[in-house]
């Protein structure tokens, strides 16, 4: 893939930035490394002149900003989702270095729309919406003062980006990863079944689910894999309850 073909699958989601300035400095430093694609998720009104101000010729990214209501309609069209956070905890583990995300994103771009997530300066993403994640960012930091300003988090990444898309023609072929959609519609199948089966806690069924989002954001499935698994959990579902005419074997063949 060329450099340019890279970049331009590659979108920054900003989800509740409170600061217009912070935006308009966003909007610069994609310019800075070749990002066109600005996504905003209930921000305050981004066309004002301290936004202008901080954008300076990075003016047409933040005029064509799309503006989302919600995360998911945000989110809707990418087949792969990095969210940035500082934090750790039993819900953030394995983080990877902005770095190790931009040596992956050439072959994951080859067939998918790829999404940044950052979130509000002052709080960051919360555990809710990092799950749309297939991968979480950390940027390294000084232990004394970790924080970083919300554009300049948008800036390392995408510096690293621009890096790696310069390499993009050696990397291998991609596959279209199926979408959060897609994804989100499995892991709701896959609660419901497991919660049904007694697998699950009633009282706590998102701490399970949680290790069943990373392994699969790790494994990157194809909208033909998350069909089979589907297939899978109708199956389970039925021979549980030995209700109804058995489904098919929607499974077969997925791997082709």
């Amino acid at each position: 893939m060329r450099a340019g073909g890279l970049l331009d699958r590659i979108a920054v989601v900003l989800v509740e930035p409170r600061e217009p300035g912070n935006i308009g400095a966003a909007a610069r430093a994609m310019a800075n490394m070749g990002l066109s694609r600005l996504v905003l998720v209930r921000p305050p009104d981004h066309l004002v002149p301290d936004a202008y101000r901080m954008a300076l010729a990075a003016k047409p990214i933040l005029e064509g900003a799309v503006v989302a209501a919600d995360l998911g309609e945000a989110l809707a069209g990418f087949g792969f989702v990095a969210g940035t956070t500082r934090r750790g905890g039993s819900g953030r583990r394995g983080r990877i270095t902005p770095r190790a995300l931009a040596a992956e994103l050439p072959a994951v771009a080859e067939a998918n729309e790829a999404a940044l997530l950052f979130g509000r300066e002052d709080s960051g993403l919360t555990n809710e919406e990092l799950r749309f994640c297939q991968r979480l960012v950390t940027i390294p930091s000084s232990a004394g003062f970790g924080s970083l300003n919300l554009s300049q988090s948008v800036l390392v990444l995408a510096y690293e980006i621009f890096l790696a898309s310069g390499a993009a023609e050696v990397q291998p072929a991609g596959r279209r990863r199926a979408t959060t959609v897609e994804l989100e519609s499995l892991y709701g199948h896959m609660e419901r079944v497991l919660l049904d089966i007694g697998y699950l806690h009633k009282e706590n069924p998102a701490r399970m689910m949680r290790v069943f989002r990373r392994l699969l954001g790790r494994a990157g499935a194809d909208e033909r894999e998350v069909r089979a698994l589907r297939g899978i959990f109708r199956q389970v579902s039925w021979y549980a309850g030995r209700q109804g005419e058995r489904p098919g074997p929607e499974g077969e063949g997925a791997a082709d």
